[in-house]
């Protein structure tokens, strides 16, 4: 179209300059200096409507180009408008997701803040319960170890009781150790009276009144000979026995009141400060109602503690 019309001005542009310069011949001027031509100026007047009417055209076709340019322009930018306002929806899509995340996560984070408000105030119960379970089972425990301790007292007071009866009821008997065995099938009461009379010095041993006698222990094939026990009727004679223990000094005979073990593994515990004493000219003994205990000078001496000796 615009080529077109190019075209069409040039050839009316070149046919008016042409017909210009006839115009301007002296032949021409004699005519328009003559004669008066109406149709001449009808065409020529249509003429220069035509290239008004071109020109316009032509002016027109350019606008119109300017326009379709910025139309071009305004599809361009409405190609971009509509890019970022899809974007836009896509960001409120996503701000609305967040907002809804965001809403969501406040509601479990207030549930968790009550959840975590009444973990604390279980933990807080539990903790004074805890505590006041502790300071009764302290109470408790304390009251315990007291009466365990009582009776550990009680049961050691049964204990040596136990014990001081059955020493009570063996203090009759005497045990007397290496007496030769002659035979197996000896008299083991009359070797007995015949060692109380021949190596103890004891006069009246044919008439001491003897309740049983026997060795102890099982025939050995040993040159060691058994232990011989030996209750006596009277506790007066066990007395009178014992004191004459001296005699056997400088022998490998020896004689001893029966006791427990368990009061023995006592006395043992304290005859070095016995025999100490003894040698220091100190006044010592064990009790005869309680036989582990020591008297230094009539005083009870517990276990353990020097002997003061008086220099």
């Amino acid at each position: 179209m615009e080529n077109l019309l190019k075209r069409i001005l040039e050839k009316k542009r070149s046919e008016r300059s042409s017909s210009g310069e006839s115009s301007t011949s002296p032949d021409a001027k004699k005519s328009r200096s003559g004669d008066f031509n109406f149709s001449e100026v009808e065409e020529l007047e249509a003429e220069d409507e035509i290239f008004t009417a071109l020109n316009m055209a032509e002016v027109l076709h350019k606008t119109l180009e300017e326009i379709n340019r910025k139309l071009e322009k305004l599809d361009a930018i409405q190609t971009t408008v509509n890019d970022v306002q899809a974007s836009f929806q896509k960001l409120e899509e996503r701000i609305q997701k967040l907002e809804c995340s965001h809403t969501t996560a406040n509601r479990d984070i207030e549930n968790l803040t009550q959840n975590l408000k009444s973990v604390e105030m279980q933990q807080q119960k539990s903790a004074a319960s805890a505590l006041d379970h502790r300071e009764g089972t302290s109470l408790a425990l304390t009251d315990l170890k007291k009466a365990n301790v009582d009776l550990q007292a009680k049961l050691k007071e049964i204990e040596d009781k136990n014990l001081y009866l059955e020493a009570y009821s063996r203090r009759e008997n005497i045990i007397f150790e290496n007496i030769r065995q002659a035979t197996d099938k000896e008299d083991t009461e009359l070797v007995l009276r015949t060692f109380l009379e021949t190596e103890l010095g004891y006069k009246d041993a044919h008439t001491l009144e003897i309740q049983r006698v026997h060795r102890l222990g099982k025939k050995r094939n040993e040159e060691k000979p058994r232990p011989i026990i030996a209750r006596f009727l009277r506790y007066k004679d066990c007395e009178e026995i014992l004191s004459m223990g001296s005699r056997l000094r400088g022998s490998t005979f020896r004689m001893y009141q029966d006791l427990p073990h368990e009061i023995v593994a006592r006395r043992r515990k304290q005859m070095n400060t016995f025999k100490e004493a003894r040698r220091s000219n100190i006044p010592a003994s064990f009790s005869r109602e309680q036989p582990d205990k020591l008297f230094i000078k009539g005083k009870f001496w517990p276990a353990g503690k020097p002997l003061e000796i008086p220099e």
